[in-house]
């Protein structure tokens, strides 16, 4: 049998980091037309620094202005901020797991999350959960950290990487509950460094957050409304939400981790088979240690079943996103003393798996890239749509575009001046326009339909635009409800859902 690998230093860490996020930075960047949704919707709401937006908090808004003076506002920028959140988070996350788990075993854990598909094919989307991830490790460091040795310090920065991660997304509030959950586990009030910590905790997190808690205040609450309006206001009947949570948490554990299950199993299925050493020296994890993992790696995830339960929330699949990973070191705590690497190092043939995975993932990624490029107006194939061509077909100057995020975003980008956008002629959702910009502006208006009226031309399919600031009325008649769905669909997808057309 070869050798084992030595065990990685930071540097070299880093390098593998840098390098596997990076291949897949460049891949995106040559393999497809159009940067994701998320990406172009930060793109169009860099227009105006805020404290708020329609649908999300403001902190990803806020790092691609701040990034934008140093590298040009492109689809790329998005792409390099998305990464760097990659990196952070999985080298906070090695940090963490290193003395929990031993080296050998947080190895594994970086490895595994590593193949995860927002750390491959998914890694350019620049979004809300993405930049939320950092802040949840920070805060999964800070709290250990301060469990070994009380520090008002540590509490300080938990409360701060709190407040920013509620910034970024509301979800963050799931993880201030597992602080809270953590603080009785250890009977924080019997320390007075504890009992302090918690409150400064939560005076800083709530610091951080009030501007923007003002801004909704003064802005009518907008982002809950837009979710109440979706996931939020869709209260599931009661005989639905068990099976709805459950099958969320299957989703969760058994969709979104197989990759890293098949690296974690296949690393345990070859250590097992070693005659050289059939009895790991990996001493049994502590229970504070066992429990913390377990509560990083599930709290989320029931916490957010029992909302379903109580509440009715409808759960979309990607809300395990930003918590997925830490599922993994869960389940490795878990697993027999013969299946775990403890401090040892990986051998060769666990770090060979790990790259036959990834190159796995490149051809999957490749073989969908070919599949969407064929029929890039389907649904699913937002990414190979070319507005570069759409975009010559709008032959007038033209300053502001009224239409879907997305698609008015996109055409923008590839319009000469890049002129502004107008969402779903909204001004509420366009801070970065106001009525005089309007009235002295050059506005055409983009919408989806499957009838392209009088002094409208076509776009793409099921696509029309003319040179008015606001689509056509919806003319009475039989199609009049489908074509009212199509522009609702639209405005809440920005434009990605294919257009059936009759």
């Amino acid at each position: 049998m070869h050798p084992p690998i030595p065990r990685l230093p930071g540097r070299s860490l880093a390098a593998l980091l840098l390098a596997v996020t990076g291949a897949w930075v460049l891949l995106s960047a040559w393999l497809w037309r159009t940067p994701p949704i998320d990406n172009v919707e930060q793109l169009v709401w860099r227009g105006a620094v805020e404290w708020g937006y329609y649908k999300h908090p403001p902190l990803p808004t806020w790092l691609l202005a701040a990034a934008s003076p140093a590298w040009p506002a492109t689809p790329l920028l998005t792409y390099l901020l998305a990464a760097a959140c990659m990196v952070v988070t999985l080298w906070l996350f090695h940090a963490l797991l290193r003395p929990l788990l031993g080296r050998g075993d947080a190895l594994l854990a970086v490895l595994a999350a590593l193949c995860l598909t927002y750390a491959t094919d998914r890694l350019p989307i620049y979004n809300h959960n993405v930049v939320m991830m950092p802040f949840i490790a920070a805060v999964w460091c800070l709290l250990w950290r301060t469990t070994q040795r009380p520090s008002l310090a540590a509490w300080a920065g938990i409360g701060l990487c709190l407040g920013a991660g509620m910034l970024a997304k509301y979800q963050m509030a799931l993880v201030a509950l597992c602080v809270a959950l953590w603080w009785l586990r250890i009977g924080g009030w019997r320390v007075a460094c504890h009992r302090w910590g918690l409150a400064l905790a939560a005076v800083l997190a709530a610091l951080v957050f009030a501007p923007h808690l003002l801004w909704l205040m003064t802005h009518h609450w907008a982002p809950l409304t837009y979710a109440s309006d979706s996931s939020l206001g869709a209260h599931l009947r009661w005989s639905a939400r068990g099976p709805h949570a459950v099958l969320w948490m299957a989703d969760w554990m058994v969709n979104r981790l197989a990759p890293a299950w098949v690296l974690v199993f296949a690393a345990a299925g070859v250590l097992s088979q070693r005659p050289d050493n059939p009895e790991r020296p990996v001493p049994p994890p502590d229970r504070w240690q066992r429990d913390f993992l377990l509560l990083a790696g599930f709290g989320p995830m029931l916490l957010t079943a029992a909302l379903c339960l109580a509440g009715g929330i409808y759960l979309q699949m990607k809300w395990s996103t930003a918590f997925a990973l830490w599922t993994v070191p869960a389940i490795q705590v878990l697993l027999p003393r013969r299946w775990r690497y403890g401090d040892a190092p990986l051998p060769r043939v666990v770090w060979a798996m790990a790259g036959l995975l990834q190159l796995l993932l490149l051809a999957i990624t490749l073989h969908s890239a070919s599949l969407q490029a064929r029929e890039p107006m389907r649904k699913g194939a937002w990414r190979q749509r070319d507005f570069a061509t759409m975009a010559r077909a709008i032959d007038v100057p033209v300053d502001v575009i009224n239409g879907p995020y997305g698609v008015a975003g996109m055409l923008a980008r590839h319009l000469p001046g890049q002129p502004r956008v107008l969402i779903d002629g909204d001004l509420r959702r366009s801070p970065w326009l106001t009525p005089t910009d309007l009235a002295q502006a050059r506005t055409i208006s983009v919408w989806p339909t499957c009838q392209v009226p009088e002094g409208a031309r076509p776009l793409a399919r099921g696509w029309a635009w003319w040179t008015h600031p606001a689509p056509p009325p919806v003319a009475d008649g039989p199609q009049a409800a489908a074509e009212i769905a199509r522009r609702a669909q639209a405005s809440h997808t920005g434009g990605t859902a294919a257009v059936h057309c009759p």
